[in-house]
């Protein structure tokens, strides 16, 4: 045990000498040489390194809460699920005929009645979300059907394509309330880009549906087909591929023709089973769903013009609001991905020019004076706030984010890259607080490349680089009335 200790006592002196020793030949003063100041700044510009990747971590703790605020709310939803599980009255007799689209479903026919109650069935099971929906968009459909002149039954098919979600998705790629493919809703007048879905604007999306049931109307009538059902059939199938089937089998009925696609004969089926559900729901569930708000009643309407790209979160704050809310109420703006989640409340939403027309909640308070500023600032005209990046040799994720002024996190999670490992000709998705900036500086008198570099947005490094500022020793030389290129 002495000897141990002995040991432990003499690690201790030697140590005190090293740092006596390291102590006095810090005091000792040298007369700096250049490569050394500037390595002084090329390290300060590490520490700025050092800082960002700081807030790369912190910005990474962010996406951990959102993903934890994701689970609870998917827990909350499943809860939600439970709790709107009710009792059904297995004693309910499905009438002998329903009426749906001016038509007469027959279900005292067998066959149309196994069918029908087959159905009937599986839609039960989601009634606890189409019902309490049904409440927000119904009076919307029902204006804009009543508009065309498209039975006013029509809204029921919404519920059949997306349980009345403006959120829903296929795994073809299908979206919104009325479940549009892209090709679809373009021919359709809606957009689809990198900005905007208007797939999930329910009142665009639901103009574009009627417009699309008219046009299967008129396509199906002039083959001798004046058939509602048939063109509700169509919008699922395609009218050509009815009219095929209309060929095939010589029927010119909704009754009489065999569906080669369940699917699209099944998508009518579904829509009057919804309408059975609703219109009986207290007598089938014992008790009436509380609706949702009707949208309308929800909301203002604001509209803006915006002549660039241009970020919203400060428009939102001035409408006394945030653009989590606004996504809620307006899921057709897109927010970028953020770790490969679909949407993210908390992230910047970028508007491309056009005129737009925006739900806000009816009680939010707006900041007439700011909100006049910034709307203002729309009208101006810039060069896109969402760009492009193609990589040269030698650029790295760091450079790259300093001279847009964003993160590297921001730049890997917009181009769903797993490392930072990038290379010469790729294309990098980007958008930052200011764009790309070519140009020249003119070193002055007193300069040093850190502050420079911090001048400019950009890094000690990325301006060695650029202006081949290192001599053949390795030491980096500026002087005044030199012109660095950024």
């Amino acid at each position: 045990m002495k000897n141990v200790f002995m040991v432990f006592i003499l690690i201790i002196l030697v140590c005190s000498c090293s740092f006596h020793q390291e102590l006095k030949e810090d005091f000792i003063y040298e007369e700096p040489e250049l490569n050394e100041v500037q390595n002084f700044y090329v390290n300060e510009d590490s520490l700025n390194q050092v800082i960002l990747q700081r807030e790369i971590q912190i910005d990474s703790l962010l996406s951990v809460i959102e993903e934890m605020n994701f689970t609870k709310d998917s827990l909350s939803q499943a809860l939600e699920i439970s709790n709107n599980r009710v009792a059904v009255n297995l004693d309910f007799q499905i009438p002998d005929s329903i009426i749906f689209a001016g038509r007469v479903f027959d279900l005292t026919n067998e066959r149309i009645n196994n069918k029908f109650e087959k159905i009937y069935k599986q839609e039960l099971k989601a009634a606890h979300k189409f019902i309490p929906r049904s409440g927000k968009y119904f009076a919307i459909f029902d204006s804009i059907f009543t508009k065309h002149s498209i039975p006013l039954d029509t809204k029921y098919l919404a519920i059949a394509e997306s349980r009345l979600s403006c959120l829903a998705h296929s795994r073809v790629g299908a979206d919104g309330i009325w479940q549009f493919m892209p090709k679809t809703a373009k021919g359709f007048g809606l957009k689809v880009n990198s900005f905007i879905d208007e797939r999930r604007d329910v009142f665009k999306s639901t103009e574009a549906a009627a417009k699309f049931l008219q046009n299967n109307y008129d396509f199906l009538s002039q083959r001798g087909a004046e058939d509602w059902l048939l063109a509700m059939s169509a919008y699922n199938a395609g009218a050509g591929n009815i009219s095929k089937v209309m060929r095939k089998q010589g029927g010119k009925d909704f009754f009489h023709l065999i569906m080669q696609s369940d699917e699209s004969h099944n998508f009518v089926w579904r829509a009057v089973a919804s309408k059975l559900i609703i219109e009986n729901e207290e007598v089938i569930f014992g008790k009436k769903f509380e609706r949702e708000k009707p949208l309308l009643e929800q909301v203002r309407l604001e509209r803006i013009t915006l002549n660039g790209h241009y970020k919203i979160d400060d428009w939102a704050k001035a409408q006394g609001t945030f653009v989590g809310i606004i996504w809620e109420y307006n899921p057709w703006i897109k927010i970028y991905q953020r770790n490969r989640k679909k949407y993210s409340a908390i992230n910047n939403v970028v508007l491309p020019p056009g005129e737009y027309t925006i739900l806000l909640p009816k009680n939010c308070e707006k900041n007439d004076s700011q909100v006049t500023f910034i709307e203002k600032q729309f009208l101006n005209k810039n060069a896109g706030y969402f760009t492009h990046h193609t990589v040269k040799k030698g650029d790295n994720l760091y450079d790259i984010a300093m001279k847009y002024k964003t993160t590297v996190s921001k730049i890997k999670m917009l181009n769903g890259l797993n490392s930072n490992i990038i290379r010469p000709g790729q294309k990098l998705k980007l958008y930052g607080s200011t764009q790309s900036k070519t140009g020249f500086y003119i070193v002055k008198k007193g300069d040093y490349i850190a502050a420079i570099a911090r001048k400019l947005g950009t890094s000690s490094q990325h301006l060695i680089q650029r202006n081949n500022l290192k001599n053949k020793n390795g030491i980096v030389m500026i002087y005044p009335g030199q012109k660095l290129y950024y």
